[in-house]
Parts: C-alpha cells; sequence; structure tokens
C-alpha cells in the first residue's frame, strides 16, 4: 500500500511539474519595428495601415498565429540603437544582404522592387538630362554642386552612399529633413524650388502624388541601371532573433502568397514603375 501511495505521490509531481512548465512558458512574441516612411509604412491619412510594409506585417501575423507580435512605430536611428543593444525587435522591410552582418541577422527573401533613382520637378528634367544623361550619371551632378539635396534624417542609400559622402555631405546644397512626414515635406520643397532633388524609390513618388495631387518626376541613375532591390526581414543577432528568424523563413511562401500583400505590391511597386516612366 505503501509503494503504491508513494508512485501515486511521485506522478502526480512530475504532472503538476509538468504543468507549471508548460503554463509558465511565454510564446514566442515578434516586435516589429516600423518607421513611418510612407508608403512603407502609413500611419494616417487616406492609405492608413495600407502600406507595403504594413502588409508585409499583417500576412506574417496571419502565418504565424501561435506567435505574439506586435508593431512599433520607432524612428530610424532609434531602431539602430536597439539594435546596437540587442533589444529583441525585427525591421519587416530592409534590403537583404548575402553577407553576415555583426548587429542583425536576414530572413530569406520576401520580394523585390525597383531601385532608387532622382526624384525632382518636371521642368528641371530637360536642363539635367541635357547635362548628365538619361539615364542620368549621379557622380557628374554631384561634382558640379550645383544643386540641393534633400533627404531625411538617418537615411542611408547603399551604393551610392559614398558618392554622396564625397560630394554633397555636409556642404550648403545638402538639408536633412526630420519628422513622420519628411518624405511629403521634401517633395513640396523640390516642388516650391526650395530643394532641387531627392534620391528615393519610384513608390515614394507615387505616394506623394496619389495623396498631394501634385506631380514629381523621376529619372534612373547610371550607377543603379539593372539594380533589383530584394527585400527581407531583419532581426536583432542573438538568440532570440536566429530562432525569430528561423520562424519567420518557414512560413515565407504563405506569406508571399497572401492575397494583400500582393495587392500591396501591385499598388505601391507595380504602378510606381508606370507612373515613373
Amino acid at each position: 500500500m505503501i509503494m503504491i501511495h508513494r508512485g501515486i505521490v511521485y506522478s502526480l509531481m512530475i504532472l503538476l511539474t509538468s504543468w507549471s512548465h508548460s503554463s509558465n512558458a511565454d510564446p514566442h512574441e515578434i516586435v516589429w519595428a516600423a518607421n513611418i516612411s510612407p508608403p512603407f509604412h502609413i500611419a494616417s491619412g487616406p492609405y492608413a495601415q495600407q502600406g507595403l510594409c504594413d502588409a508585409l506585417v499583417d500576412a506574417f501575423t496571419q502565418a504565424m498565429p501561435e506567435t505574439n507580435q506586435k508593431v512599433e512605430y520607432l524612428p530610424q536611428m532609434r531602431i539602430g540603437m536597439l539594435w546596437e543593444r540587442e533589444k529583441n525587435i525585427c525591421f519587416p522591410c530592409m534590403i537583404h544582404r548575402d553577407e553576415e552582418q555583426e548587429l542583425i541577422a536576414f530572413s530569406k527573401p520576401t520580394h523585390t522592387y525597383p531601385t532608387h533613382g532622382i526624384i525632382t520637378r518636371p521642368e528641371l528634367v530637360p536642363e539635367l538630362t541635357k547635362k548628365y544623361g538619361n539615364p542620368l550619371d549621379l557622380e557628374l551632378m554631384l561634382q558640379d554642386q550645383r544643386y540641393r539635396f534633400g533627404q531625411p534624417v538617418g537615411r542611408l542609400y547603399g551604393k551610392l552612399q559614398p558618392l554622396l559622402e564625397k560630394y554633397l555631405l555636409g556642404t550648403s546644397q545638402h538639408t536633412d529633413i526630420s519628422g513622420d512626414t519628411a518624405n511629403t515635406s521634401m517633395m513640396s520643397m523640390i516642388l516650391s524650388n526650395r530643394l532641387d532633388f531627392t534620391i528615393d524609390y519610384p513608390m515614394v513618388k507615387r505616394y506623394y502624388e496619389e495623396t498631394e495631387g501634385r506631380s514629381l518626376a523621376f529619372l534612373p541613375v547610371t550607377q543603379l541601371m539593372n539594380d533589383i532591390i530584394v527585400g527581407a526581414v531583419a532581426c536583432t543577432k542573438n538568440a532570440w532573433g536566429d530562432e525569430t528568424v528561423r520562424r519567420i523563413n518557414e512560413v515565407i511562401p504563405k506569406v508571399q502568397n497572401n492575397a494583400n500583400f500582393i495587392q500591396a505590391q501591385e499598388l505601391w511597386l507595380k504602378n510606381a514603375i508606370n507612373s515613373a516612366n
């Protein structure tokens, strides 16, 4: 009788311990660090929550119902600081890099989109193309230091960045624009002759035209001809990030077939190409 009683007690202890561990184990959580930069993430207005990256996050949320997911809107520089401190965050729309990075772990590619170029006012196009060609040779243009350039604070431009640093950044022709409406403000400054150009994607031009009802011009640059931007999710490079990327990679095929994500790509990518030409 005593042996049976002890066996029952022992079994009950194992059961309670197992239940306690499973009930106390937190589900995996992803904090999506969104940067308000239409049409990637759109926080307000007629296209609120219909940005390309908004749709991507929604697709991941649907594809991973067992994972707790939330969105936090953060400035670009703040996101970089959190990565440096190994805080557990994922940035949904990052340019994919094949080489290993120090602070972030990349998912497999999620989508592609056309590369950036010059956005300027239509009346300046004949002058620029006559001097620098079409597609435009950006280095020749920057060497002249005749045209006023604007960019959102913290924005970087990949392989074009060394040219900007060599010829333009820190000069009187360079202006940083801050705030959630930096892109919109910058486009308006270009049209009002306070700036001459910026560098960005065709879909940024399309968003401005759709919401403000004013037309801009897009010029491809020789330095980026035939380039295609590959998008991916970037997460903090630590044990949590490795596990999160593994989970994300598993559902990417499902995300790519998500109807709302496909619709967002049609709206901001394919239509942007047509409007830029």
